[in-house]
């Protein structure tokens, strides 16, 4: 019997928009647990998820069904409509 076995580890970085310190200490525990969850709903698992206040890291593995401008994409834009959701103090927070 034929198998296929992937694993597919991406270590992603990417900032906030223009650099700026967007990330402060009450928002980054919260978003990057949410990011988590964005990770798990595309079908991937995120290992670790950490950053400063102008970037973020991701460890995470992806489904070999999906590429990782999809998983980012989805990544960058659900987290940048939750933010503006729960800090509403933040309007121009964006990747």
């Amino acid at each position: 019997m034929a198998q296929t076995i992937t694993n597919l580890l991406v270590h992603a970085i990417f900032s906030t928009k223009d650099r700026r310190f967007l990330l402060k200490p009450d928002i980054k525990p919260r978003l990057f647990s949410y990011v988590g969850g964005v990770v798990r709903n595309l079908g991937g698992k995120a290992y670790i998820i950490n950053g400063a206040a102008d970037h973020v890291h991701m460890l995470v593995s992806m489904p070999p069904t999906m590429s990782i401008a999809e998983i980012m994409g989805g990544v960058k834009a659900n987290s940048s409509a939750w933010v503006h959701e729960e800090f509403v103090d933040q309007p121009t927070f964006a990747w």
